[in-house]
């Protein structure tokens, strides 16, 4: 299996963050709902710095996090997370799909 290095996950990470509809959607909605306070140019730097400082270092996080993990676990043990992250990924499928009342 080929490693990629860090710019590559870091990359990789990032384009995955920005076509997830619940992040796209929820910055949709700070946008949105705060609107009016975003008016002015100063303020609106201020938020879309702030977002973007944030989604940055979330990826950090992820990419630290799979890259020391990625490392140190086994086949079998890196199978079994992608199942999980498969799975939850499901289970978040179907509570969008079938809100509680």
């Amino acid at each position: 299996m080929k490693k990629d290095g860090p710019a590559r996950t870091f990359v990789r990470f990032a384009a995955l963050t920005l076509i997830n509809p619940t992040t796209a959607l929820y910055f949709a909605a700070l946008t949105t709902a705060r609107g009016a306070d975003l008016s002015g140019g100063a303020a609106g730097a201020v938020f879309v710095t702030g977002v973007f400082l944030a989604s940055f270092l979330w990826q950090q996080l992820l990419v630290a996090a799979s890259g020391f993990a990625g490392a140190r676990i086994s086949p079998a043990a890196r199978a079994w997370t992608f199942r999980a992250g498969y799975g939850l990924v499901a289970l978040y499928a179907v509570k969008v799909a079938l809100p509680l009342r």
